[in-house]
């Protein structure tokens, strides 16, 4: 009788320092991670947010349960649960065209090795115990940074310091304005998220890809960002105060990762001398339908 009173009083007692942890540490995730112009892909494991450039995953684990008493869930075991559901989800990201990450390391160790590192070195964003005493962990990775460096094709390399061209008087005078950035509606388009996106003239001519990216800027701010609303991308510091807004016409390429673009906006990118220099450290939005 003891045995069982104990027991109970053990229950209650982790229940009520879990409605304590819940009650009192607000929301695991800021509002600005809610926001509605948010570019999300869900997958079997977990959540991309490829605005915000991250990965969240949630992992479980049970109570142990003997015939005498029962232990709370080990919160370790959630973490490995949640590094394993992270490595999955990571795996499954298209780099470009149909190559995936999962693809890309499945012959080379330390790419892979790179990968589990991302995995262990994610934040913890939540935990608490349900109503059964199963714990849950959710996780948080960043996909800027080592992630990239990883898997973002070698062609994409360091370039130099790039010096302004220099312009006639009547190039300035046609030049009022600098363009600061790039952003690209896609909306309409059959097009999904994917690391690595290149967009291309109508006759098939390359206009953003790697010949025009800095690995620097790429690896910490990725090829470019994704919103799902077009004041958002105006807005953002990323394309700067003057930003060129252009539309995508169709998607090219194996499973539909390069834009094409109109002659006319190629040749108005093409005429933008300043395009060197933005497209050089990513300043490209991507306007999204979801």
């Amino acid at each position: 009788m003891r045995a069982g009173l104990y027991t109970m009083n053990r229950i209650s007692a982790i229940l009520w320092v879990c409605f304590l942890i819940t009650s009192h540490t607000g929301p695991a995730f800021s509002v600005t991670d809610m926001e509605s112009h948010h570019c999300m892909t869900s997958l079997d494991p977990g959540t991309i947010n490829w605005t915000t450039g991250t990965v969240t995953v949630t992992g479980r684990a049970a109570p142990i349960i003997n015939p005498d008493n029962i232990h709370e869930a080990d919160p370790g075991a959630a973490r490995a649960d949640a590094n394993r559901r992270l490595i999955d989800i990571l795996k499954q990201i298209t780099i470009y065209n149909n190559l995936t990450v999962g693809e890309f390391a499945a012959e080379n160790d330390a790419i892979m090795a790179g990968i589990e590192k991302t995995a262990r070195d994610a934040v913890i964003v939540r935990q608490y115990y349900t109503s059964a005493l199963d714990v849950e962990l959710t996780v948080q990775a960043r996909i800027l940074g080592g992630f990239l460096q990883l898997v973002l094709p070698d062609d994409i390399r360091q370039i130099p310091k790039i010096n302004p061209d220099v312009l006639s008087d009547t190039q300035m005078e046609a030049v009022k304005i600098p363009f600061t950035g790039l952003v690209l509606d896609v909306r309409e388009l059959d097009f999904e998220p994917v690391l690595y996106p290149v967009i291309v003239s109508e006759q098939g001519r390359t206009i953003y890809s790697a010949v025009f990216i800095s690995r620097e800027f790429a690896v910490q701010h990725g090829v470019c960002k994704y919103v799902c609303a077009m004041d958002p991308a105006l807005q953002d510091p990323r394309v700067g105060s003057h930003p060129l807004v252009i539309k995508g016409l169709r998607t090219s390429g194996k499973e539909n990762t390069a834009i094409v673009i109109s002659t006319a906006d190629a040749k108005q990118i093409e005429q933008a001398t300043e395009r060197h220099q933005f497209l050089k450290q990513c300043r490209v939005m991507f306007v999204t339908e979801n």
